[in-house]
Formats: structure tokens, C-alpha cells, sequence
């Protein structure tokens, strides 16, 4: 009975052991989305991300331009941590046509309050071209 009773113990510790030994798995793709128009021209932006029990993982942006605009958009990407004063960490900048799709990879601790603020300046026909900026809500 002993010899069962330290096998069931073993086991079990191993079991145990296996169980807390498992990485922390990320949570399922979620998006931070937001828009910025000025007058007629507007951009809508989505970054996708995951959430491990350590990490906020960033891997991917988009957007889509709305209005009369030439080929020649610029969007600004600026990943903020919320502090006092914000830190900006990572900065993209794309510039092309109406809409857009980026791999990136970028990693900040879970623990940091994290948002992104972004930008376009829209090619018009205009003698000066019209832009605006805004934020995501922060995780």
C-alpha cells in the first residue's frame, strides 16, 4: 500500500510539475480601432494584437483611407506608454494610396498601459493637403 501511495505521489508531482512548466498562452487576435476625418477626407486604422500573461504582442496594422485622394498618402504610426510624461516607443510611417496592411512585431510589457496615436496627411488636389490625428483607447 505504501509502494502505491509513492507512486500516486510521484505522479502527481509530476503532473503538477508539467502543468506549471506550460509557456503562457497568448489570447486570441483583438484589435484596437480608430478614425480621424478632417472636412471630406477621413482614415479609419486597426492594430491587431495579443495579450500574453507577460506581454502585449503587436502584429499587424491597417488602414483605409475614405474621400478624393491622390496616391500619395502618408499615415503615422506612434506606440505611446501611458506615463507621466508619455514615452513613445515605436514609430511607422507609410506612404501610398488609399489603404494598407503592415506585419510588425512589437512587444511591451503587460503591465505598461499601452495606445496608439496616429496621423495622415491626405493627398488632395488642394494647394495645401488636409490632415488629422487621434488615438486608440489603451490596454
Amino acid at each position: 500500500m505504501k509502494i502505491l501511495r509513492n507512486v500516486a505521489v510521484v505522479a502527481a508531482m509530476g503532473l503538477a510539475a508539467s502543468i506549471t512548466a506550460a509557456p503562457a498562452m497568448a489570447s486570441a487576435d483583438q484589435y484596437l480601432i480608430a478614425r480621424c476625418a478632417k472636412g471630406d477626407f477621413g482614415i479609419e486604422i486597426r492594430v491587431r494584437y495579443a495579450t500574453s500573461a507577460t506581454n502585449h504582442l503587436f502584429t499587424q496594422l491597417s488602414w483605409r483611407i475614405a474621400g478624393d485622394v491622390g496616391d500619395n498618402n502618408t499615415v503615422r504610426f506612434h506606440f505611446m506608454q501611458d506615463a507621466q510624461p508619455d514615452i513613445m516607443f515605436k514609430t511607422f510611417n507609410y506612404q501610398g494610396g488609399k489603404t494598407g496592411t503592415r506585419n510588425i512585431s512589437v512587444v511591451r510589457p503587460k503591465p505598461h498601459q499601452v495606445y496608439v496615436k496616429f496621423g495622415a496627411q491626405f493627398d488632395t488636389s488642394a494647394s495645401s493637403d488636409p490632415g488629422c490625428t487621434a488615438q486608440t483607447r489603451g490596454i
